[in-house]
């Protein structure tokens, strides 16, 4: 183990780290690249945190300021195995033209929303069975245009929301077919009010 570690040293190590893409560090990774003990890592951690070169994202979780995370990657670290889905993936696929003020995300557990100095994550619990019909943009999964709208009224009808009128959304680039091979794996109140349209 080595005994002594400078500031600079630390900052060299994370720009080493953000060259190599570790964008989100914990004090177990920092203490494994550094080799140094777990108290003068935790030391270290602090006052790099203070200095503003690790950004606090969650309990023992960093973003790393020379490689920052996107706030869709630190989505999927936190709420692994989740993907991104309802307003979000809408907004994104121009289903809607209004963005949503957080990021909406669909895991397969139940996943505390989360607050960040990178935006907020709110994230809507589904069903293992529902876990699909998502792309994976370098690591990043977001649903197609038509699972997004279906795990969207799928939320709002379980959660007893008042749906908005889909003559809001923009759905004429959408696929009908799709829509209805996706729906038979929701209940029967998905695919109900998306026939009414």
């Amino acid at each position: 183990m080595k005994k002594y570690f400078t500031f600079p040293s630390w900052l060299s190590l994370l720009q080493k780290l953000g060259k190599e893409k570790q964008k989100i560090l914990s004090p177990q990774l920092l203490q494994r690249a550094s080799g140094l003990s777990r108290a003068a890592t935790l030391k270290a951690v602090q006052r790099l945190s203070r200095s503003g070169y690790l950004i606090k994202l969650y309990k023992k979780t960093y973003a790393n300021k020379f490689s920052l995370p996107a706030l869709e990657e630190v989505a999927m670290f936190y709420g692994k195995p989740c993907y991104i889905s309802f307003e979000s993936a809408l907004e994104d696929h121009g289903i809607i033209s209004q963005a949503p003020l957080v990021l909406t995300c669909a895991p397969t557990r139940k996943v505390k929303n989360l607050k960040t100095p990178l935006g907020e994550i709110v994230f809507h619990h589904i069903q293992p069975r529902l876990f699909n019909f998502f792309e994976n943009n370098q690591g990043v999964l977001r649903a197609t245009a038509e699972k997004a709208l279906l795990d969207y009224l799928y939320i709002n009808l379980k959660n007893k929301k008042s749906v908005p009128v889909l003559d809001e959304f923009d759905l004429g680039q959408l696929n009908k077919k799709k829509i209805k091979k996706i729906a038979q794996n929701f209940p029967e109140s998905v695919g109900d009010y998306i026939t009414s349209y």
